[in-house]
This record gives C-alpha cells, structure tokens and sequence, in this order.
C-alpha cells in the first residue's frame, strides 16, 4: 500500500531529526562510506551507526550496495544534498530575521 505523500514527508523529515543521523548525512554528502568509515568518522558505536543508517534508509534518504563482504552507503539521489543545502540557506535567513526582530 502507498502512503501519502504527507505521511511520506513526516518519514524523511524524521530521518533528519537527530544529529548523528544529520553527521552521517554530512559525511555522505562527500562520499559513499562503509560502517567501519562511518564509526572512524564520528566517532560512535557500530550498533549506534547501524541503527541509524536504518533510519536513513527507511527514511528514503540513502541507499547500500554490497562489494565483497563490505556494505557501502550513499545518498539516494543528488536531490538530498540539495536540500540540505536549501535548508541550510533557510534557516540561517531565519536566524538572521530572527536577530534582527523582523
């Protein structure tokens, strides 16, 4: 069954609602990494990086592809490293307005 396409924001808006999975969002907008990489990288347990990278991928945020005993991810489409990017633009306008009073 189909979800909406509201039910389906609310899902990949959650996969950006935690800071290790924004981490992990980050350090894939710049290459597709394994878990190993990923646990280097930032610095968390394996367990704690395997459950979010399900998040992502349940999210619709990232895709995996398996070489050899290694499991590699990546972000499923160029499209979410352009959104966060217009996020990043919008909430630092926000910020701005924010400070400013308006």
């Amino acid at each position: 069954m189909f979800k909406s396409l509201q039910e389906y924001k609310v899902q990949f808006l959650q996969g950006f609602g935690d800071k290790t999975r924004l981490k992990i969002i980050m350090a894939l907008m710049e290459e597709e990494k394994t878990v190993s990489e990923l646990v280097k990288e930032l610095g968390c347990s394996q367990a704690n990086i395997s459950n979010h990278l399900k998040t992502l991928r349940d999210s619709g945020i990232l895709k995996s592809r398996q070489e050899g005993k290694f499991v590699f991810y990546s972000l499923k489409d160029e499209s979410v490293c352009e959104f966060v990017k217009y996020l990043d633009k919008m909430l630092l306008n926000l910020r701005k307005k924010a400070l400013e009073g308006t």
